[in-house]
């Protein structure tokens, strides 16, 4: 029961931090621009968001892909009052699953020349360690909650390390590598569903967490395939954290250049 649990909490922090990543990147670049780089992931999400907000009885507002006034579909009731709240909870639910199914697919076609490396298969010296891979249990005591977190938080610089020195031993003249690298980042970027009510989304997690739950308790196989994904929503996980650490940097050198240029807003009054 312990993995279906903290599967459910890493993917709580991992749609967080994917939140995160998005919205510093629209304060970089325009929201087109964002849309456009991440284009995998921005057709799987809409269209996937797209197709819950029709069977849901809503309509479709705006373009999947984004034009000068931003893109994306609105999940809006019909005309026998189907409730906006429901429409917006089942997209969202479709966006999320569609996405996550899409980085399974690229992980079981195209993972070979990075997770194997990532996790240490191809290079058994390299192995992942206990602790070098996200945890699959907690503190046992309150006593141990403080060493947990900081085994914890050792354990995501270790996972750091462990990705640029896969990124920098790996075959990127290998089509595999780079498409593989770009299609994750992308789908894990979006995989939040961005520029939506954000109640719906929530209660849309949710829901996902209790599938879950229900699905660990009747099927005895859920746990083995679990397993068998933790690679990939370790690589997720620790890719998200490396854009989010090069996302802030961008943002904190951006605020400093305007501000040095006299572009960051109005001086202060003595």
């Amino acid at each position: 029961m312990a993995i279906y649990v903290w599967f459910v909490i890493w993917m709580l922090l991992l749609l967080a931090m994917a939140a995160g990543v998005y919205a510093l990147l629209v304060r970089l670049m325009p929201p087109t621009v964002v849309q456009w780089v991440l284009l995998p992931g921005t057709i799987v999400s809409e269209v996937a968001y797209m197709f819950g907000t029709l069977i849901t009885g809503g309509e479709i507002r705006r373009r999947v892909l984004p034009g000068k006034e931003g893109g994306g579909t609105q999940a809006g009731g019909d005309a026998g009052g189907k409730p906006r709240a429901f429409g917006a909870t089942v997209a969202a639910v479709l966006s999320i699953v569609a996405v996550v199914a899409a980085l399974v697919g690229a992980y079981k076609l195209l993972d070979e020349p990075v997770i194997k490396d990532f996790i240490g298969i191809s290079i058994p010296q390299r192995a992942l360690a206990p602790m070098d891979s996200l945890s699959k249990s907690g503190p046992s005591s309150l006593s141990e909650v403080s060493d947990t977190f900081w085994k914890q938080a050792d354990n995501q610089v270790s996972l750091l390390r462990r990705l640029t020195g896969t990124l920098t031993d790996v075959d990127w003249f290998n089509w595999r590598v780079p498409l593989f690298v770009y299609l994750t980042l992308c789908l894990s970027i979006r995989i939040w569903p961005s520029r939506r009510p954000i109640r719906p989304t929530l209660l849309a997690v949710v829901i996902l967490a209790a599938v879950i739950a229900v699905i660990g308790a009747i099927w005895n196989q859920f746990e083995s395939l679990l397993n068998d994904l933790w690679p990939l929503l370790t690589y997720v996980w620790t890719s998200l954290l490396l854009a989010l650490i090069f996302t802030l940097v961008a943002t904190g050198v951006v605020a400093l250049v305007r501000a040095l240029s006299g572009k960051g807003g109005a001086a202060a009054k003595p």
